[in-house]
Order: structure tokens, then C-alpha cells, then sequence
């Protein structure tokens, strides 16, 4: 069982890159597939960012972790494993991470690597607070269901308050109608976290923001 990397969109001269983090389960040694729903909902959101950003060049790879469980911070290892094979192909290429449900988690946990991020519905534990750092360009976007019962958005709210009191800058929505599938509101939160990732990592959607 070994992590993988799978190119969504990659340029020949690309501009930035957008490594992207998958959900999974608190607890399990089962190996990821492409089947398992939180790696498809992910792979959705990567498509979204992968067509905002095809013009400004922006590269987006998908990581799927070996494993589906946090199980004591295992995808911490892939995502740091991801970061560092990108970081091989060019070290100065603005890089932003994107993660969904235990995703998100695994994005707050490596903010400070990259140059901004962006989590959907991420999962939230309150013991990590106190170990996230801001992204390296101050900028985060955290997004949120109201009615999700899986993640809960106090998580995301609690995080956010962590990391403006570190001095990032970040926007939070989670005003909309959604569950944790993110899926009856899905062109805005693929439109909010595209243009976020785009915007920082490229500049070319600034001042467009509300």
C-alpha cells in the first residue's frame, strides 16, 4: 500500500500548483481507491480548480493516501511525501493546498509549507489547534455546510479564529444549506475555492472577491 500521485491537469510551463487532499476515516488500514466516495468528491473539486485555473497555468495533482484512516496522522506523511516529490520537480513554484473532510485536516496541519490553502468541510480536531501556522502567504478559505453532521463547522470557525490570531487573512462560509457532501450548493463552493486557489497563487482573479 503506497501513496499515489495523479496528475488532473499538468502545463508545460505552469505559473503555480495545487496539490489536493482527499477525506477518509478517523480510524483504517484499508487501502484508498478511486472508488471510495470522499476520494471521488475530492477528485470533483480538483476538476473544478483544474478548469479555473487551465488559462493562468496552474497545475493541480491530486495525492491519494495509502490508507483511508488518519490513524495517528498517517496522511500527514503522504502529503509531506507529495509536497516534497513536487518540490523536487521545481522548489519555487507558488504551491496551495486543497482539502476535503480529513483533507482539510491534513492542509491545516501543513499550511505553513505552501503558500495558501483552501479546506471544504474539513475535519477539525481540537487538539490540533494549538499546531496550526498560517500558509506562507497569509491567505486561507475554509468552507463549510451548515447542516453537516459528519464535520462540524464550529471546527472550521475554531480554526479559522486560531489562524487570524496568528495574523492570516481568512474567509469563512458556512452560512450555506449543505450537508457534508457539499452537493446542493456545489457550483459555489467549487467557484469559491477555485478562485480563492487561483487568485493567490497566480493573481489573476484579484479584487473579484465580494
Amino acid at each position: 500500500m503506497t501513496a499515489r500521485l495523479l496528475d488532473v491537469r499538468r502545463h508545460a510551463d505552469p505559473v503555480a500548483r495545487v496539490l489536493v487532499l482527499h477525506g477518509g476515516q478517523q480510524h483504517s488500514t484499508e487501502p484508498t481507491t478511486w472508488r471510495q466516495l470522499s476520494v471521488l468528491r475530492s477528485r470533483v473539486l480538483a476538476s473544478a480548480v483544474a478548469r479555473a485555473g487551465a488559462r493562468n497555468r496552474l497545475d493541480v495533482v491530486f495525492l491519494r493516501y495509502a490508507v483511508r484512516g488518519w490513524n495517528d496522522g498517517a496522511p500527514l506523511r503522504d502529503a509531506r511525501w507529495a509536497l516534497g516529490r513536487l518540490r523536487e520537480e521545481d522548489p519555487a513554484l507558488p504551491t496551495g493546498l486543497l482539502g476535503y473532510s480529513m483533507g482539510g485536516r491534513t492542509a491545516l496541519r501543513l499550511a505553513e509549507e505552501v503558500d495558501t490553502v483552501a479546506t471544504a468541510a474539513a475535519w477539525v480536531d481540537r487538539a490540533d489547534l494549538p499546531l496550526l501556522r498560517p500558509p506562507r502567504g497569509g491567505r486561507v478559505l475554509m468552507v463549510h455546510g451548515a447542516r453537516d453532521e459528519v464535520t462540524s463547522p464550529e471546527g472550521t470557525l475554531a480554526a479559522a479564529e486560531r489562524l487570524r490570531r496568528l495574523g492570516a487573512d481568512v474567509r469563512v462560509r458556512t452560512d450555506l444549506d449543505d450537508t457534508h457532501g457539499l452537493v446542493r450548493h456545489a457550483p459555489t463552493w467549487h467557484r469559491l475555492v477555485a478562485e480563492h486557489l487561483v487568485d493567490e497563487l497566480t493573481g489573476s482573479t484579484r479584487g473579484r472577491h465580494p
